[in-house]
């Protein structure tokens, strides 16, 4: 994870070597669609930009293989792109919030506290709190627990609904003293089901980032698709140096 987060660079150079890589690679990529984009639909155009001729000589195979593969595996390059940017940028991740829920603004993450008044009577019990959750969620595949380490803190639990799920995940806070709920802010806050649109959305990011908003299906495409986008550097370079001896050898003949 961080080296995939900051090639194990410390500090914040990694996370932004990474971040404007990223950024470099979308604009790399919509740039290469738009060189991609047949300029008039015929067959012999789809023909050229929508399959492979593996019999062919190597230059032409290479070429095929940056076109035609990075042009399948494009729309799905640009959701893995920017969902990572959304962990790389402030700006970034409150841009996209913005458009996602129609111009609302993206509240900080912020856990309530606990009041008190009643620190005399000691904490609750957890016994009591796992009850009434188990009561009100009885198919839910988990219950996470943080407890409280200072005198105002609450005790925070993630119900998950389904196994292995994220964003399927109600992140709850109650009074340790009292137990009473209490209302956190964020997207990640509350339940689930009680959550925006856009708040979904933004939970949603991770498993839609490695593809498990798709079960084993989507994990599949995007471990493909995210070898299609390795392998777009090292054919582009080839195309490049080709052309780049090409033209030197046009050169020394005139």
């Amino acid at each position: 994870m961080k080296g995939h987060r900051t090639l194990w660079i410390p500090g914040k150079a990694g996370k932004l070597m990474i971040g404007y890589s990223v950024v470099i690679f979308v604009i790399t990529l919509i740039t290469g669609l738009v060189l991609w984009y047949p300029r008039k639909w015929n067959k012999k155009t789809a023909l050229r930009n929508f399959t492979l001729k593996i019999k062919a000589p190597f230059a032409r195979l290479n070429y095929d293989l940056h076109n035609v593969l990075g042009g399948y595996a494009a729309i799905v390059l640009f959701v893995l792109s920017a969902t990572g940017l959304v962990w790389s940028f402030n700006w970034f991740s409150k841009a996209t919030y913005c458009i996602t829920s129609g111009g609302k603004e993206l509240k900080p993450y912020v856990l309530p506290q606990s009041g008190t008044l009643h620190i005399e009577a000691g904490k609750a019990s957890l016994n009591v709190l796992f009850k009434k959750l188990k009561e009100e969620s009885p198919n839910a595949a988990t219950f996470y627990f943080a407890l409280p380490q200072k005198k105002e803190e609450v005790i925070r639990v993630s119900v998950v609904h389904e196994r292995g799920s994220y964003y399927k995940t109600d992140n709850l806070f109650f009074d340790q003293y009292t137990l009473a709920p209490l209302q956190g802010s964020g997207a990640y806050a509350g339940k689930y089901t009680e959550a925006s649109p856009a708040d979904k959305l933004r939970r949603m990011n991770l498993e839609i980032h490695d593809g498990r908003i798709l079960g084993i299906f989507g994990e599949i495409i995007v471990f493909v698709c995210a070898l299609i986008g390795a392998s777009l550097p090292v054919t582009g370079f080839i195309i490049w140096f080709k052309k780049k001896q090409n033209h030197s050898l046009h050169l020394r003949k005139s």
